[in-house]
């Protein structure tokens, strides 16, 4: 930013300005403010939501208690085979579709997923596309989403999980005890 002092004095007249008066350029001034309003600042808090929702989504599925990742008869079903002894079928369902279904969107776009998280998982359910409310203009958030099509119901409903770790408030749960954190690694980001 330069100041520009085009006119300063005292006694009589410079142009239409009378002596005393000084003109100060603010163009840059202004300029610069909306860079910093339109550009710098949402990519800042873009960041911050993306290394807070990424945290908060890889708690909910390491930090107990963490996304079940199977239930009783997961996977396949044992039956008596003949002559060789019993007989593997296996299902449809892997272990682990809930848990990779995972997704994290910061402002509508997609940014990172929970498939590598998946034991056995395909990632049939992983979400292609933001299906929240619309964002605001001049607005940002982070949104978590487990996609699989039981995800609420083993969230809030099935308190008994078969592996030990796993249980119910898996995402809400881990928002409500490390809100500060969340909130601080934000912050962090958006610090000029």
């Amino acid at each position: 930013m330069s100041l520009d002092i085009t006119r300063s004095g005292f006694g009589g007249k410079i142009g239409n300005i009378k002596s005393g008066a000084i003109e100060l350029d603010m163009s840059e001034v202004i300029r610069n403010m909306g860079i910093l309003t339109n550009q710098i600042m949402p990519a800042k808090i873009r960041k911050g939501l993306m290394a807070a929702g990424n945290r908060l989504m890889i708690d909910a599925v390491t930090s107990t208690p963490t996304v079940p990742i199977k239930r009783p008869g997961y996977g396949g079903t044992w039956s008596e085979g003949k002559g060789y002894g019993d007989v593997w079928t296996a299902s449809e369902r892997r272990a682990g579709e809930l848990r990779a279904s995972g997704a994290l969107f910061v402002d509508g776009i997609k940014k990172r997923t929970t498939m590598h998280y998946g034991e056995f998982a395909t990632g049939k359910y992983q979400p292609e596309f933001y299906g929240g409310t619309p964002i605001p203009k001049n607005s940002h958030e982070a949104c978590i989403v487990f996609n699989a099509p039981y995800a609420a119901e083993q969230h809030e409903e099935w308190p008994n999980k078969t592996e030990p770790t796993a249980g119910t408030n898996y995402l809400g749960g881990k928002l409500s005890e490390n809100a500060m954190k969340y909130i601080r690694m934000v912050v962090d980001e958006i610090q000029l």
